[in-house]
């Protein structure tokens, strides 16, 4: 499934220097968490620069910026692609998504105050409505970092950040299946947050993230077996 834009059109509405790497890196990375640069697609540089209208040298430096987040890899001859995950890949990514997240909420509850736990819940109302998968990405790992940032622990959070570019790749593919059970998970985070229950806000956190690394593996096996069938 990919959202029904081109990449020109995806570029068109993001803003920003077009000619800064960073800027191309944003773009080419929402295209492929978007699947409108799809997962094994050699991404040609001649081409992508006409299609961009930004010069090569940016570019390349941009699918450097890529092959650092796990996103693009450089092979040969062959020249850039985008990266694969497998379920396996995906499972393990989660099982240190989930260590880290549980030990920062360890940490940061002693620190989080009503208001950022009331900040946590307009997040969450406004994930209610929010419709557009990369969006919501962005909103979940609000609420989660919301929740983290009391603990003051930067390198972990950045680490964590690296881990999750890898898994929101495939957000688009299992949203829709996750997304009501998903919330209900938040909003069981936050209660146990607001009730100063710091063991069963780490009870509720693991769980999420079980849930939703299961639900994950399973869209990409289905995913799998529909391609076999092609």
């Amino acid at each position: 499934m990919t959202d029904e834009i081109t990449l020109e059109e995806l570029a068109g509405r993001m803003g920003g220097d077009s000619s800064a790497p960073h800027y191309i890196a944003g773009v080419l990375r929402e295209a492929i968490y978007r699947g409108i640069l799809p997962e094994g697609q050699p991404l040609h540089q001649a081409q992508l620069a006409l299609r961009l209208g930004v010069s090569p040298i940016p570019l390349r430096e941009a699918l450097r910026l890529l092959e650092t987040e796990g996103l693009v890899a450089f092979q040969g001859y062959r020249g850039a692609v985008v990266t694969t995950l497998s379920v396996e890949e995906a499972r393990e990514l989660y099982e240190m998504i989930s260590a880290l997240e549980t030990n920062l909420l360890r940490i940061a509850f002693p620190r989080i105050t009503r208001r950022i736990a009331d900040d946590a819940g307009k997040i969450l109302d406004m994930m209610d409505g929010e419709e557009d998968c990369i969006r919501w990405r962005d909103l979940n790992q609000m609420f989660h970092n919301m929740l983290f940032e009391p603990a003051d622990r930067p390198i972990t959070l950045d680490t964590l950040a690296r881990l999750r570019q890898k898994t929101d790749r495939n957000i688009r593919i299992h949203l829709e299946s996750m997304k009501e059970e998903s919330q209900r998970q938040h909003r069981e985070i936050l209660a146990a947050v607001a009730e100063g229950d710091s063991n069963g806000a780490a009870a509720a956190l693991a769980d999420h993230l079980a849930y939703t690394s299961n639900d994950l593996q399973s869209c990409m096996r289905r995913g799998q077996g529909e391609r076999k069938k092609k």
